[in-house]
């Protein structure tokens, strides 16, 4: 079901594991139900200026998705919106997306937390 090395820090949303592929830079979502990987749509222009970064992650955020990554001494952080549409297809739309913080950052985790 993985693809081990490419997608890491998976989470998931409505039922969908969702992963950011850092090798061919997209956004993927497993359907357990069709038993197969799809690239969500609509979230290219983020993931472009995204600016290759070596480290992220995907978090559950209020119902969303929240796609972490990291540039020079900077933790960026984008909401995305999930649309399921035509049955199979899902689409991304960023709600939202910016610097949430800076500083020297070596190892990091990330946790989604319910409240």
């Amino acid at each position: 079901m993985l693809i081990s090395k490419r997608c890491v820090n998976e989470c998931v949303v409505d039922d969908v594991l969702y992963s950011h592929d850092r090798v061919m830079n997209t956004l993927r979502a497993y359907n357990p139900n069709q038993k197969s990987w799809r690239v969500v749509e609509g979230v290219e222009e983020l993931l472009a200026r995204r600016i290759c970064s070596d480290w992220s992650y995907t978090v559950r955020y209020g119902g969303n998705l929240a796609l972490l990554f990291r540039r020079p001494g900077e933790i960026w952080c984008a909401e995305i919106l999930l649309e399921r549409r035509q049955g199979e297809e899902i689409w991304g739309k960023v709600e939202w997306w910016d610097q949430v913080l800076t500083g020297n950052f070596k190892d990091m985790k990330s946790l989604s937390v319910m409240v």
